[in-house]
């Protein structure tokens, strides 16, 4: 019986340890991704400036930028019918407040596709910045995740929308945050990158997309030039001796300038590097830099000059100003500056505790629990089939 009793806490004890191994090698690696329960909120306080009037878009005296509060919501949570075993769907919703007013009203709508193992974006036709149907290929950027067990001596590719790419994110230093360790990161970009704002955000904003020469007087008077009597100057004298020049000038004068548009920011987060949850965006400073593509005005230096035996004042004056429009550098729109707020900090870490607590159950105490105890079971079978061999008597 005492033999009997051995043998199957020994095979007890193998098959628990054998599942502790299998555990590790194949239910971690099945049950450690993306869930589709992800529902998570957080909010933002802060401030706007403007350098253009909002109304007008001309630009504000030095002194006199209107500054405004604001405030933004963001949602994320899981499309869970969308999911499937290798790929999470999850949804953005943002709704930023300036002065108590939503602009754009209802806010802004986001989907991304992740990898569910690595947390990264792959190539999807359900994936969007802003509005459905704007459709973005984010392959191998991150957001709104990190991965799984972040790095402290890697760079992650972060995915920034408005300028429809990625950003590097860098490791800055590790901390400690209401009771959990987290890793904070800095990324972003200057204006001297010239980054291109995505023509959808450009959209939202309602921001002119196109100016007209009338509205580039102001800029113009700003630099000492007189439009109006230049332009009728040069007409009068075009006039006089070419028709077809003077028909083609008007023409010229009449397209719209494109206005072009840049993104500048400074962004540092806390991430909770088990599970790569983002849990804390400590500084988030952003900037929109318009800038007038002059280069249609081109064609109208190109007739002017014909005439510059009568104008010559004029052209030199025209030639100062091409110099200063090509040296220009971009005009500031508006800059913000938020921080997340300290009960959404606070929320977002006691998410980012249960998702390590069930990272932990699967990756660490169910296989160490078979290991341990099917090692005791092990040797106490060992032992219980173990004694003193017994002793064979003479005949």
């Amino acid at each position: 019986m005492k033999g009997l009793t051995s043998k199957i806490l020994i095979a007890l004890g193998i098959v628990l340890i054998l599942g502790a191994i299998l555990w590790w090698a194949i239910a971690v690696n099945a049950l450690v991704k993306l869930p589709d329960d992800i529902d998570s909120e957080s909010a933002y306080d802060g401030e706007i400036t403007y350098y253009l009037d909002p109304g007008t878009q001309e630009p504000l005296p030095a002194g006199e930028e209107i500054t405004m509060p604001m405030k933004v919501d963001r949602t994320v949570k899981s499309l869970k019918d969308e999911y499937d075993s290798s790929r999470a769907v999850i949804e953005e919703k943002v709704v930023v407040e300036v002065a108590g007013m939503q602009n754009p009203p209802g806010g802004t709508t986001s989907v991304y596709v992740l990898d569910r193992k690595s947390s990264e974006n792959v190539d999807d036709d359900r994936a969007f910045d802003f509005e459905e149907g704007n459709k973005v290929n984010r392959q191998g950027s991150y957001y709104p995740l990190f991965p799984f067990d972040t790095s402290s001596d890697d760079t992650y590719p972060v995915w920034k929308p408005e300028i429809i790419e990625a950003k590097d994110a860098e490791f800055v230093e590790e901390k400690e945050l209401e009771g959990i360790t987290v890793y904070n990161f800095s990324g972003g970009g200057t204006i001297d990158e010239r980054k291109a704002v995505s023509p959808a955000y450009v959209k939202m904003l309602g921001v002119p997309e196109e100016v007209s020469f009338d509205q580039l007087k102001p800029q113009l008077a700003a630099m000492g030039v007189d439009a109006d009597a230049l332009i009728a100057t040069a007409s009068q004298v075009i006039g006089a001796r070419s028709p077809e020049d003077l028909q083609a000038l008007n023409a010229a004068l009449q397209k719209s300038i494109p206005v072009k548009y840049y993104w500048a920011a400074e962004l540092e987060v806390s991430v909770e590097p088990k599970t790569g949850s983002p849990v804390n965006s400590y500084k988030d400073v952003e900037a929109l830099y318009m800038e007038l593509d002059t280069s249609g005005l081109l064609e109208v230096f190109t007739i002017l000059s014909k005439y510059s035996d009568v104008l010559g004042p004029e052209l030199t004056q025209l030639a100062g100003l091409q110099d200063q429009m090509g040296e220009m550098e971009p005009t500031k729109v508006f800059e913000y500056s938020i921080v997340q707020t300290e009960d959404s900090v606070k929320a977002a870490v006691e998410e980012a505790k249960d998702g390590a607590g069930r990272i932990n159950l699967v990756k660490v105490y169910i296989p160490w629990a078979l290991l341990i105890v099917g090692a005791l079971i092990l040797i106490i079978g060992l032992l219980a089939g173990g004694g003193q061999a017994p002793v064979q008597l003479e005949e």
